[in-house]
């Protein structure tokens, strides 16, 4: 209680001096129900939700107070997760468990200076990660990552640049790992083509931990992100690829990932590969930031209205590629309706192809907003 006394005294009396107050937020809640052979269910359900109340003291000068509320789960096969997946186990709460009724965290403060419409200043608690998956179910950079899963830290950050040539960002700070670990983080996206029907946008990135005990098992991971997009009349298409660096008692842990993409009329393409190459001596989750070794997914989609998309999905899940056996396959449905703008419901089913998993069919629910 007592490392919270300051940074309400102080986002009190700013708030209170205040010219305008924006509130933002993302909801995020799920729920499925999980069949094994005899058709008996299993249900799951949980929420993520982020809120975050800015106050501009003027034009330049701002402060913002961020709270969090997500639903917990643990399990033996999963350490600290909240989210349903479509396959294997859920990750999530267990329907009738008060997991899932949580209360609002205190998620940070920040102090932000914009002293030119090129540079601004940030005091607090940053956070970060790098080569995020568009894959839906590996969305969230905290668990998911092919370079840096998200890192939060307290201290000082510049970030700058403009539209023609770039933004960058620089943060330095103590690490919430452990309180002997300081944090350097720097990216830059640079467009190396900015044009109305075609854009290419390189994303080098490069995180460093400093100290005796940084409670995580590489000290620094790198990699850059490409991402190409084309448009011509009708067609459009693009390519997000990613590749990341990392070391593991000594050796390095390349991950790739390759996303393709494209739209025609009413009809949508999308594909993700993903591969870590790995220390055969070791266990591949050990040294990965995803819950597969490999992963391929394709989803080809129609769109029946400009609010209703059907989409039909084929996965390949492989935890280690050494281990015969764990692997499993995915086919099922999804319906993506779009009610308004930042917002997403997605009703889906499938079947496990794999005599190794208990779970069948499943189906479920999601939805999204941002506002």
């Amino acid at each position: 209680m007592r490392k919270l006394i300051l940074p309400v005294i102080l986002v009190s009396a700013s708030f209170g001096l205040a010219a305008e107050i924006e509130l933002h937020g993302a909801v995020n809640a799920d729920y499925a129900s999980y069949f094994d052979e005899d058709f008996d269910p299993t249900n799951a359900a949980n929420q993520d939700i982020d809120l975050a109340a800015t106050a501009h003291l003027d034009e330049n000068v701002s402060v913002t107070v961020m709270a969090n509320t997500h639903s917990t789960y643990s399990d033996s096969n999963s350490t600290d997760a909240s989210e349903t997946r479509r396959h294997y186990f859920a990750h999530s709460t267990a329907m009738g468990d008060g997991g899932r009724y949580t209360e609002f965290n205190f998620d940070g403060v920040q102090f932000r200076w914009d002293v030119s419409h090129d540079v601004g200043f940030i005091f607090g608690d940053l956070t970060y990660s790098a080569g995020a998956f568009n894959y839906f179910y590996w969305r969230d950079p905290s668990r998911y990552a092919v370079i840096l899963r998200e890192e939060n830290i307290r201290g000082i950050g510049a970030e700058f640049g403009t539209e023609k040539f770039g933004h960058g960002k620089v943060y330095f700070g103590a690490s919430e790992n452990t309180i002997h670990t300081a944090a350097l983080y720097g990216t830059y996206s640079l467009p190396l083509l900015n044009h109305v029907d075609e854009h290419l946008v390189l994303t080098p990135s490069i995180d460093w931990m400093f100290g005796d005990e940084i409670g995580r098992g590489y000290t620094y991971a790198l990699g850059t992100e490409v991402d190409y997009s084309k448009s011509i009349e009708n067609f459009n298409w693009g390519v997000y690829a990613v590749w990341g660096l990392h070391p593991y008692k000594g050796k390095g842990v390349h991950s790739f990932l390759l996303e393709p993409s494209m739209n025609y009329a009413f009809f949508n393409l999308s594909a993700t590969y993903f591969i870590a190459l790995t220390d055969e001596d070791y266990a591949a989750a050990d040294q990965i930031f995803t819950e597969d070794q490999m992963l391929f997914a394709v989803e080809p989609s129609f769109n029946l209205h400009k609010k209703l998309t059907l989409g039909v999905n084929y996965e390949y899940h492989d935890p280690d590629t050494q281990i015969h056996k764990d692997d499993y396959h995915f086919g099922g449905l999804s319906f993506y309706v779009y009610p308004t703008m930042k917002t997403e419901l997605v009703f889906w089913a499938g079947y496990n192809f794999s005599d190794n998993i208990d779970t069948d069919f499943a189906m479920g629910i999601s939805a999204q907003a941002e506002f």
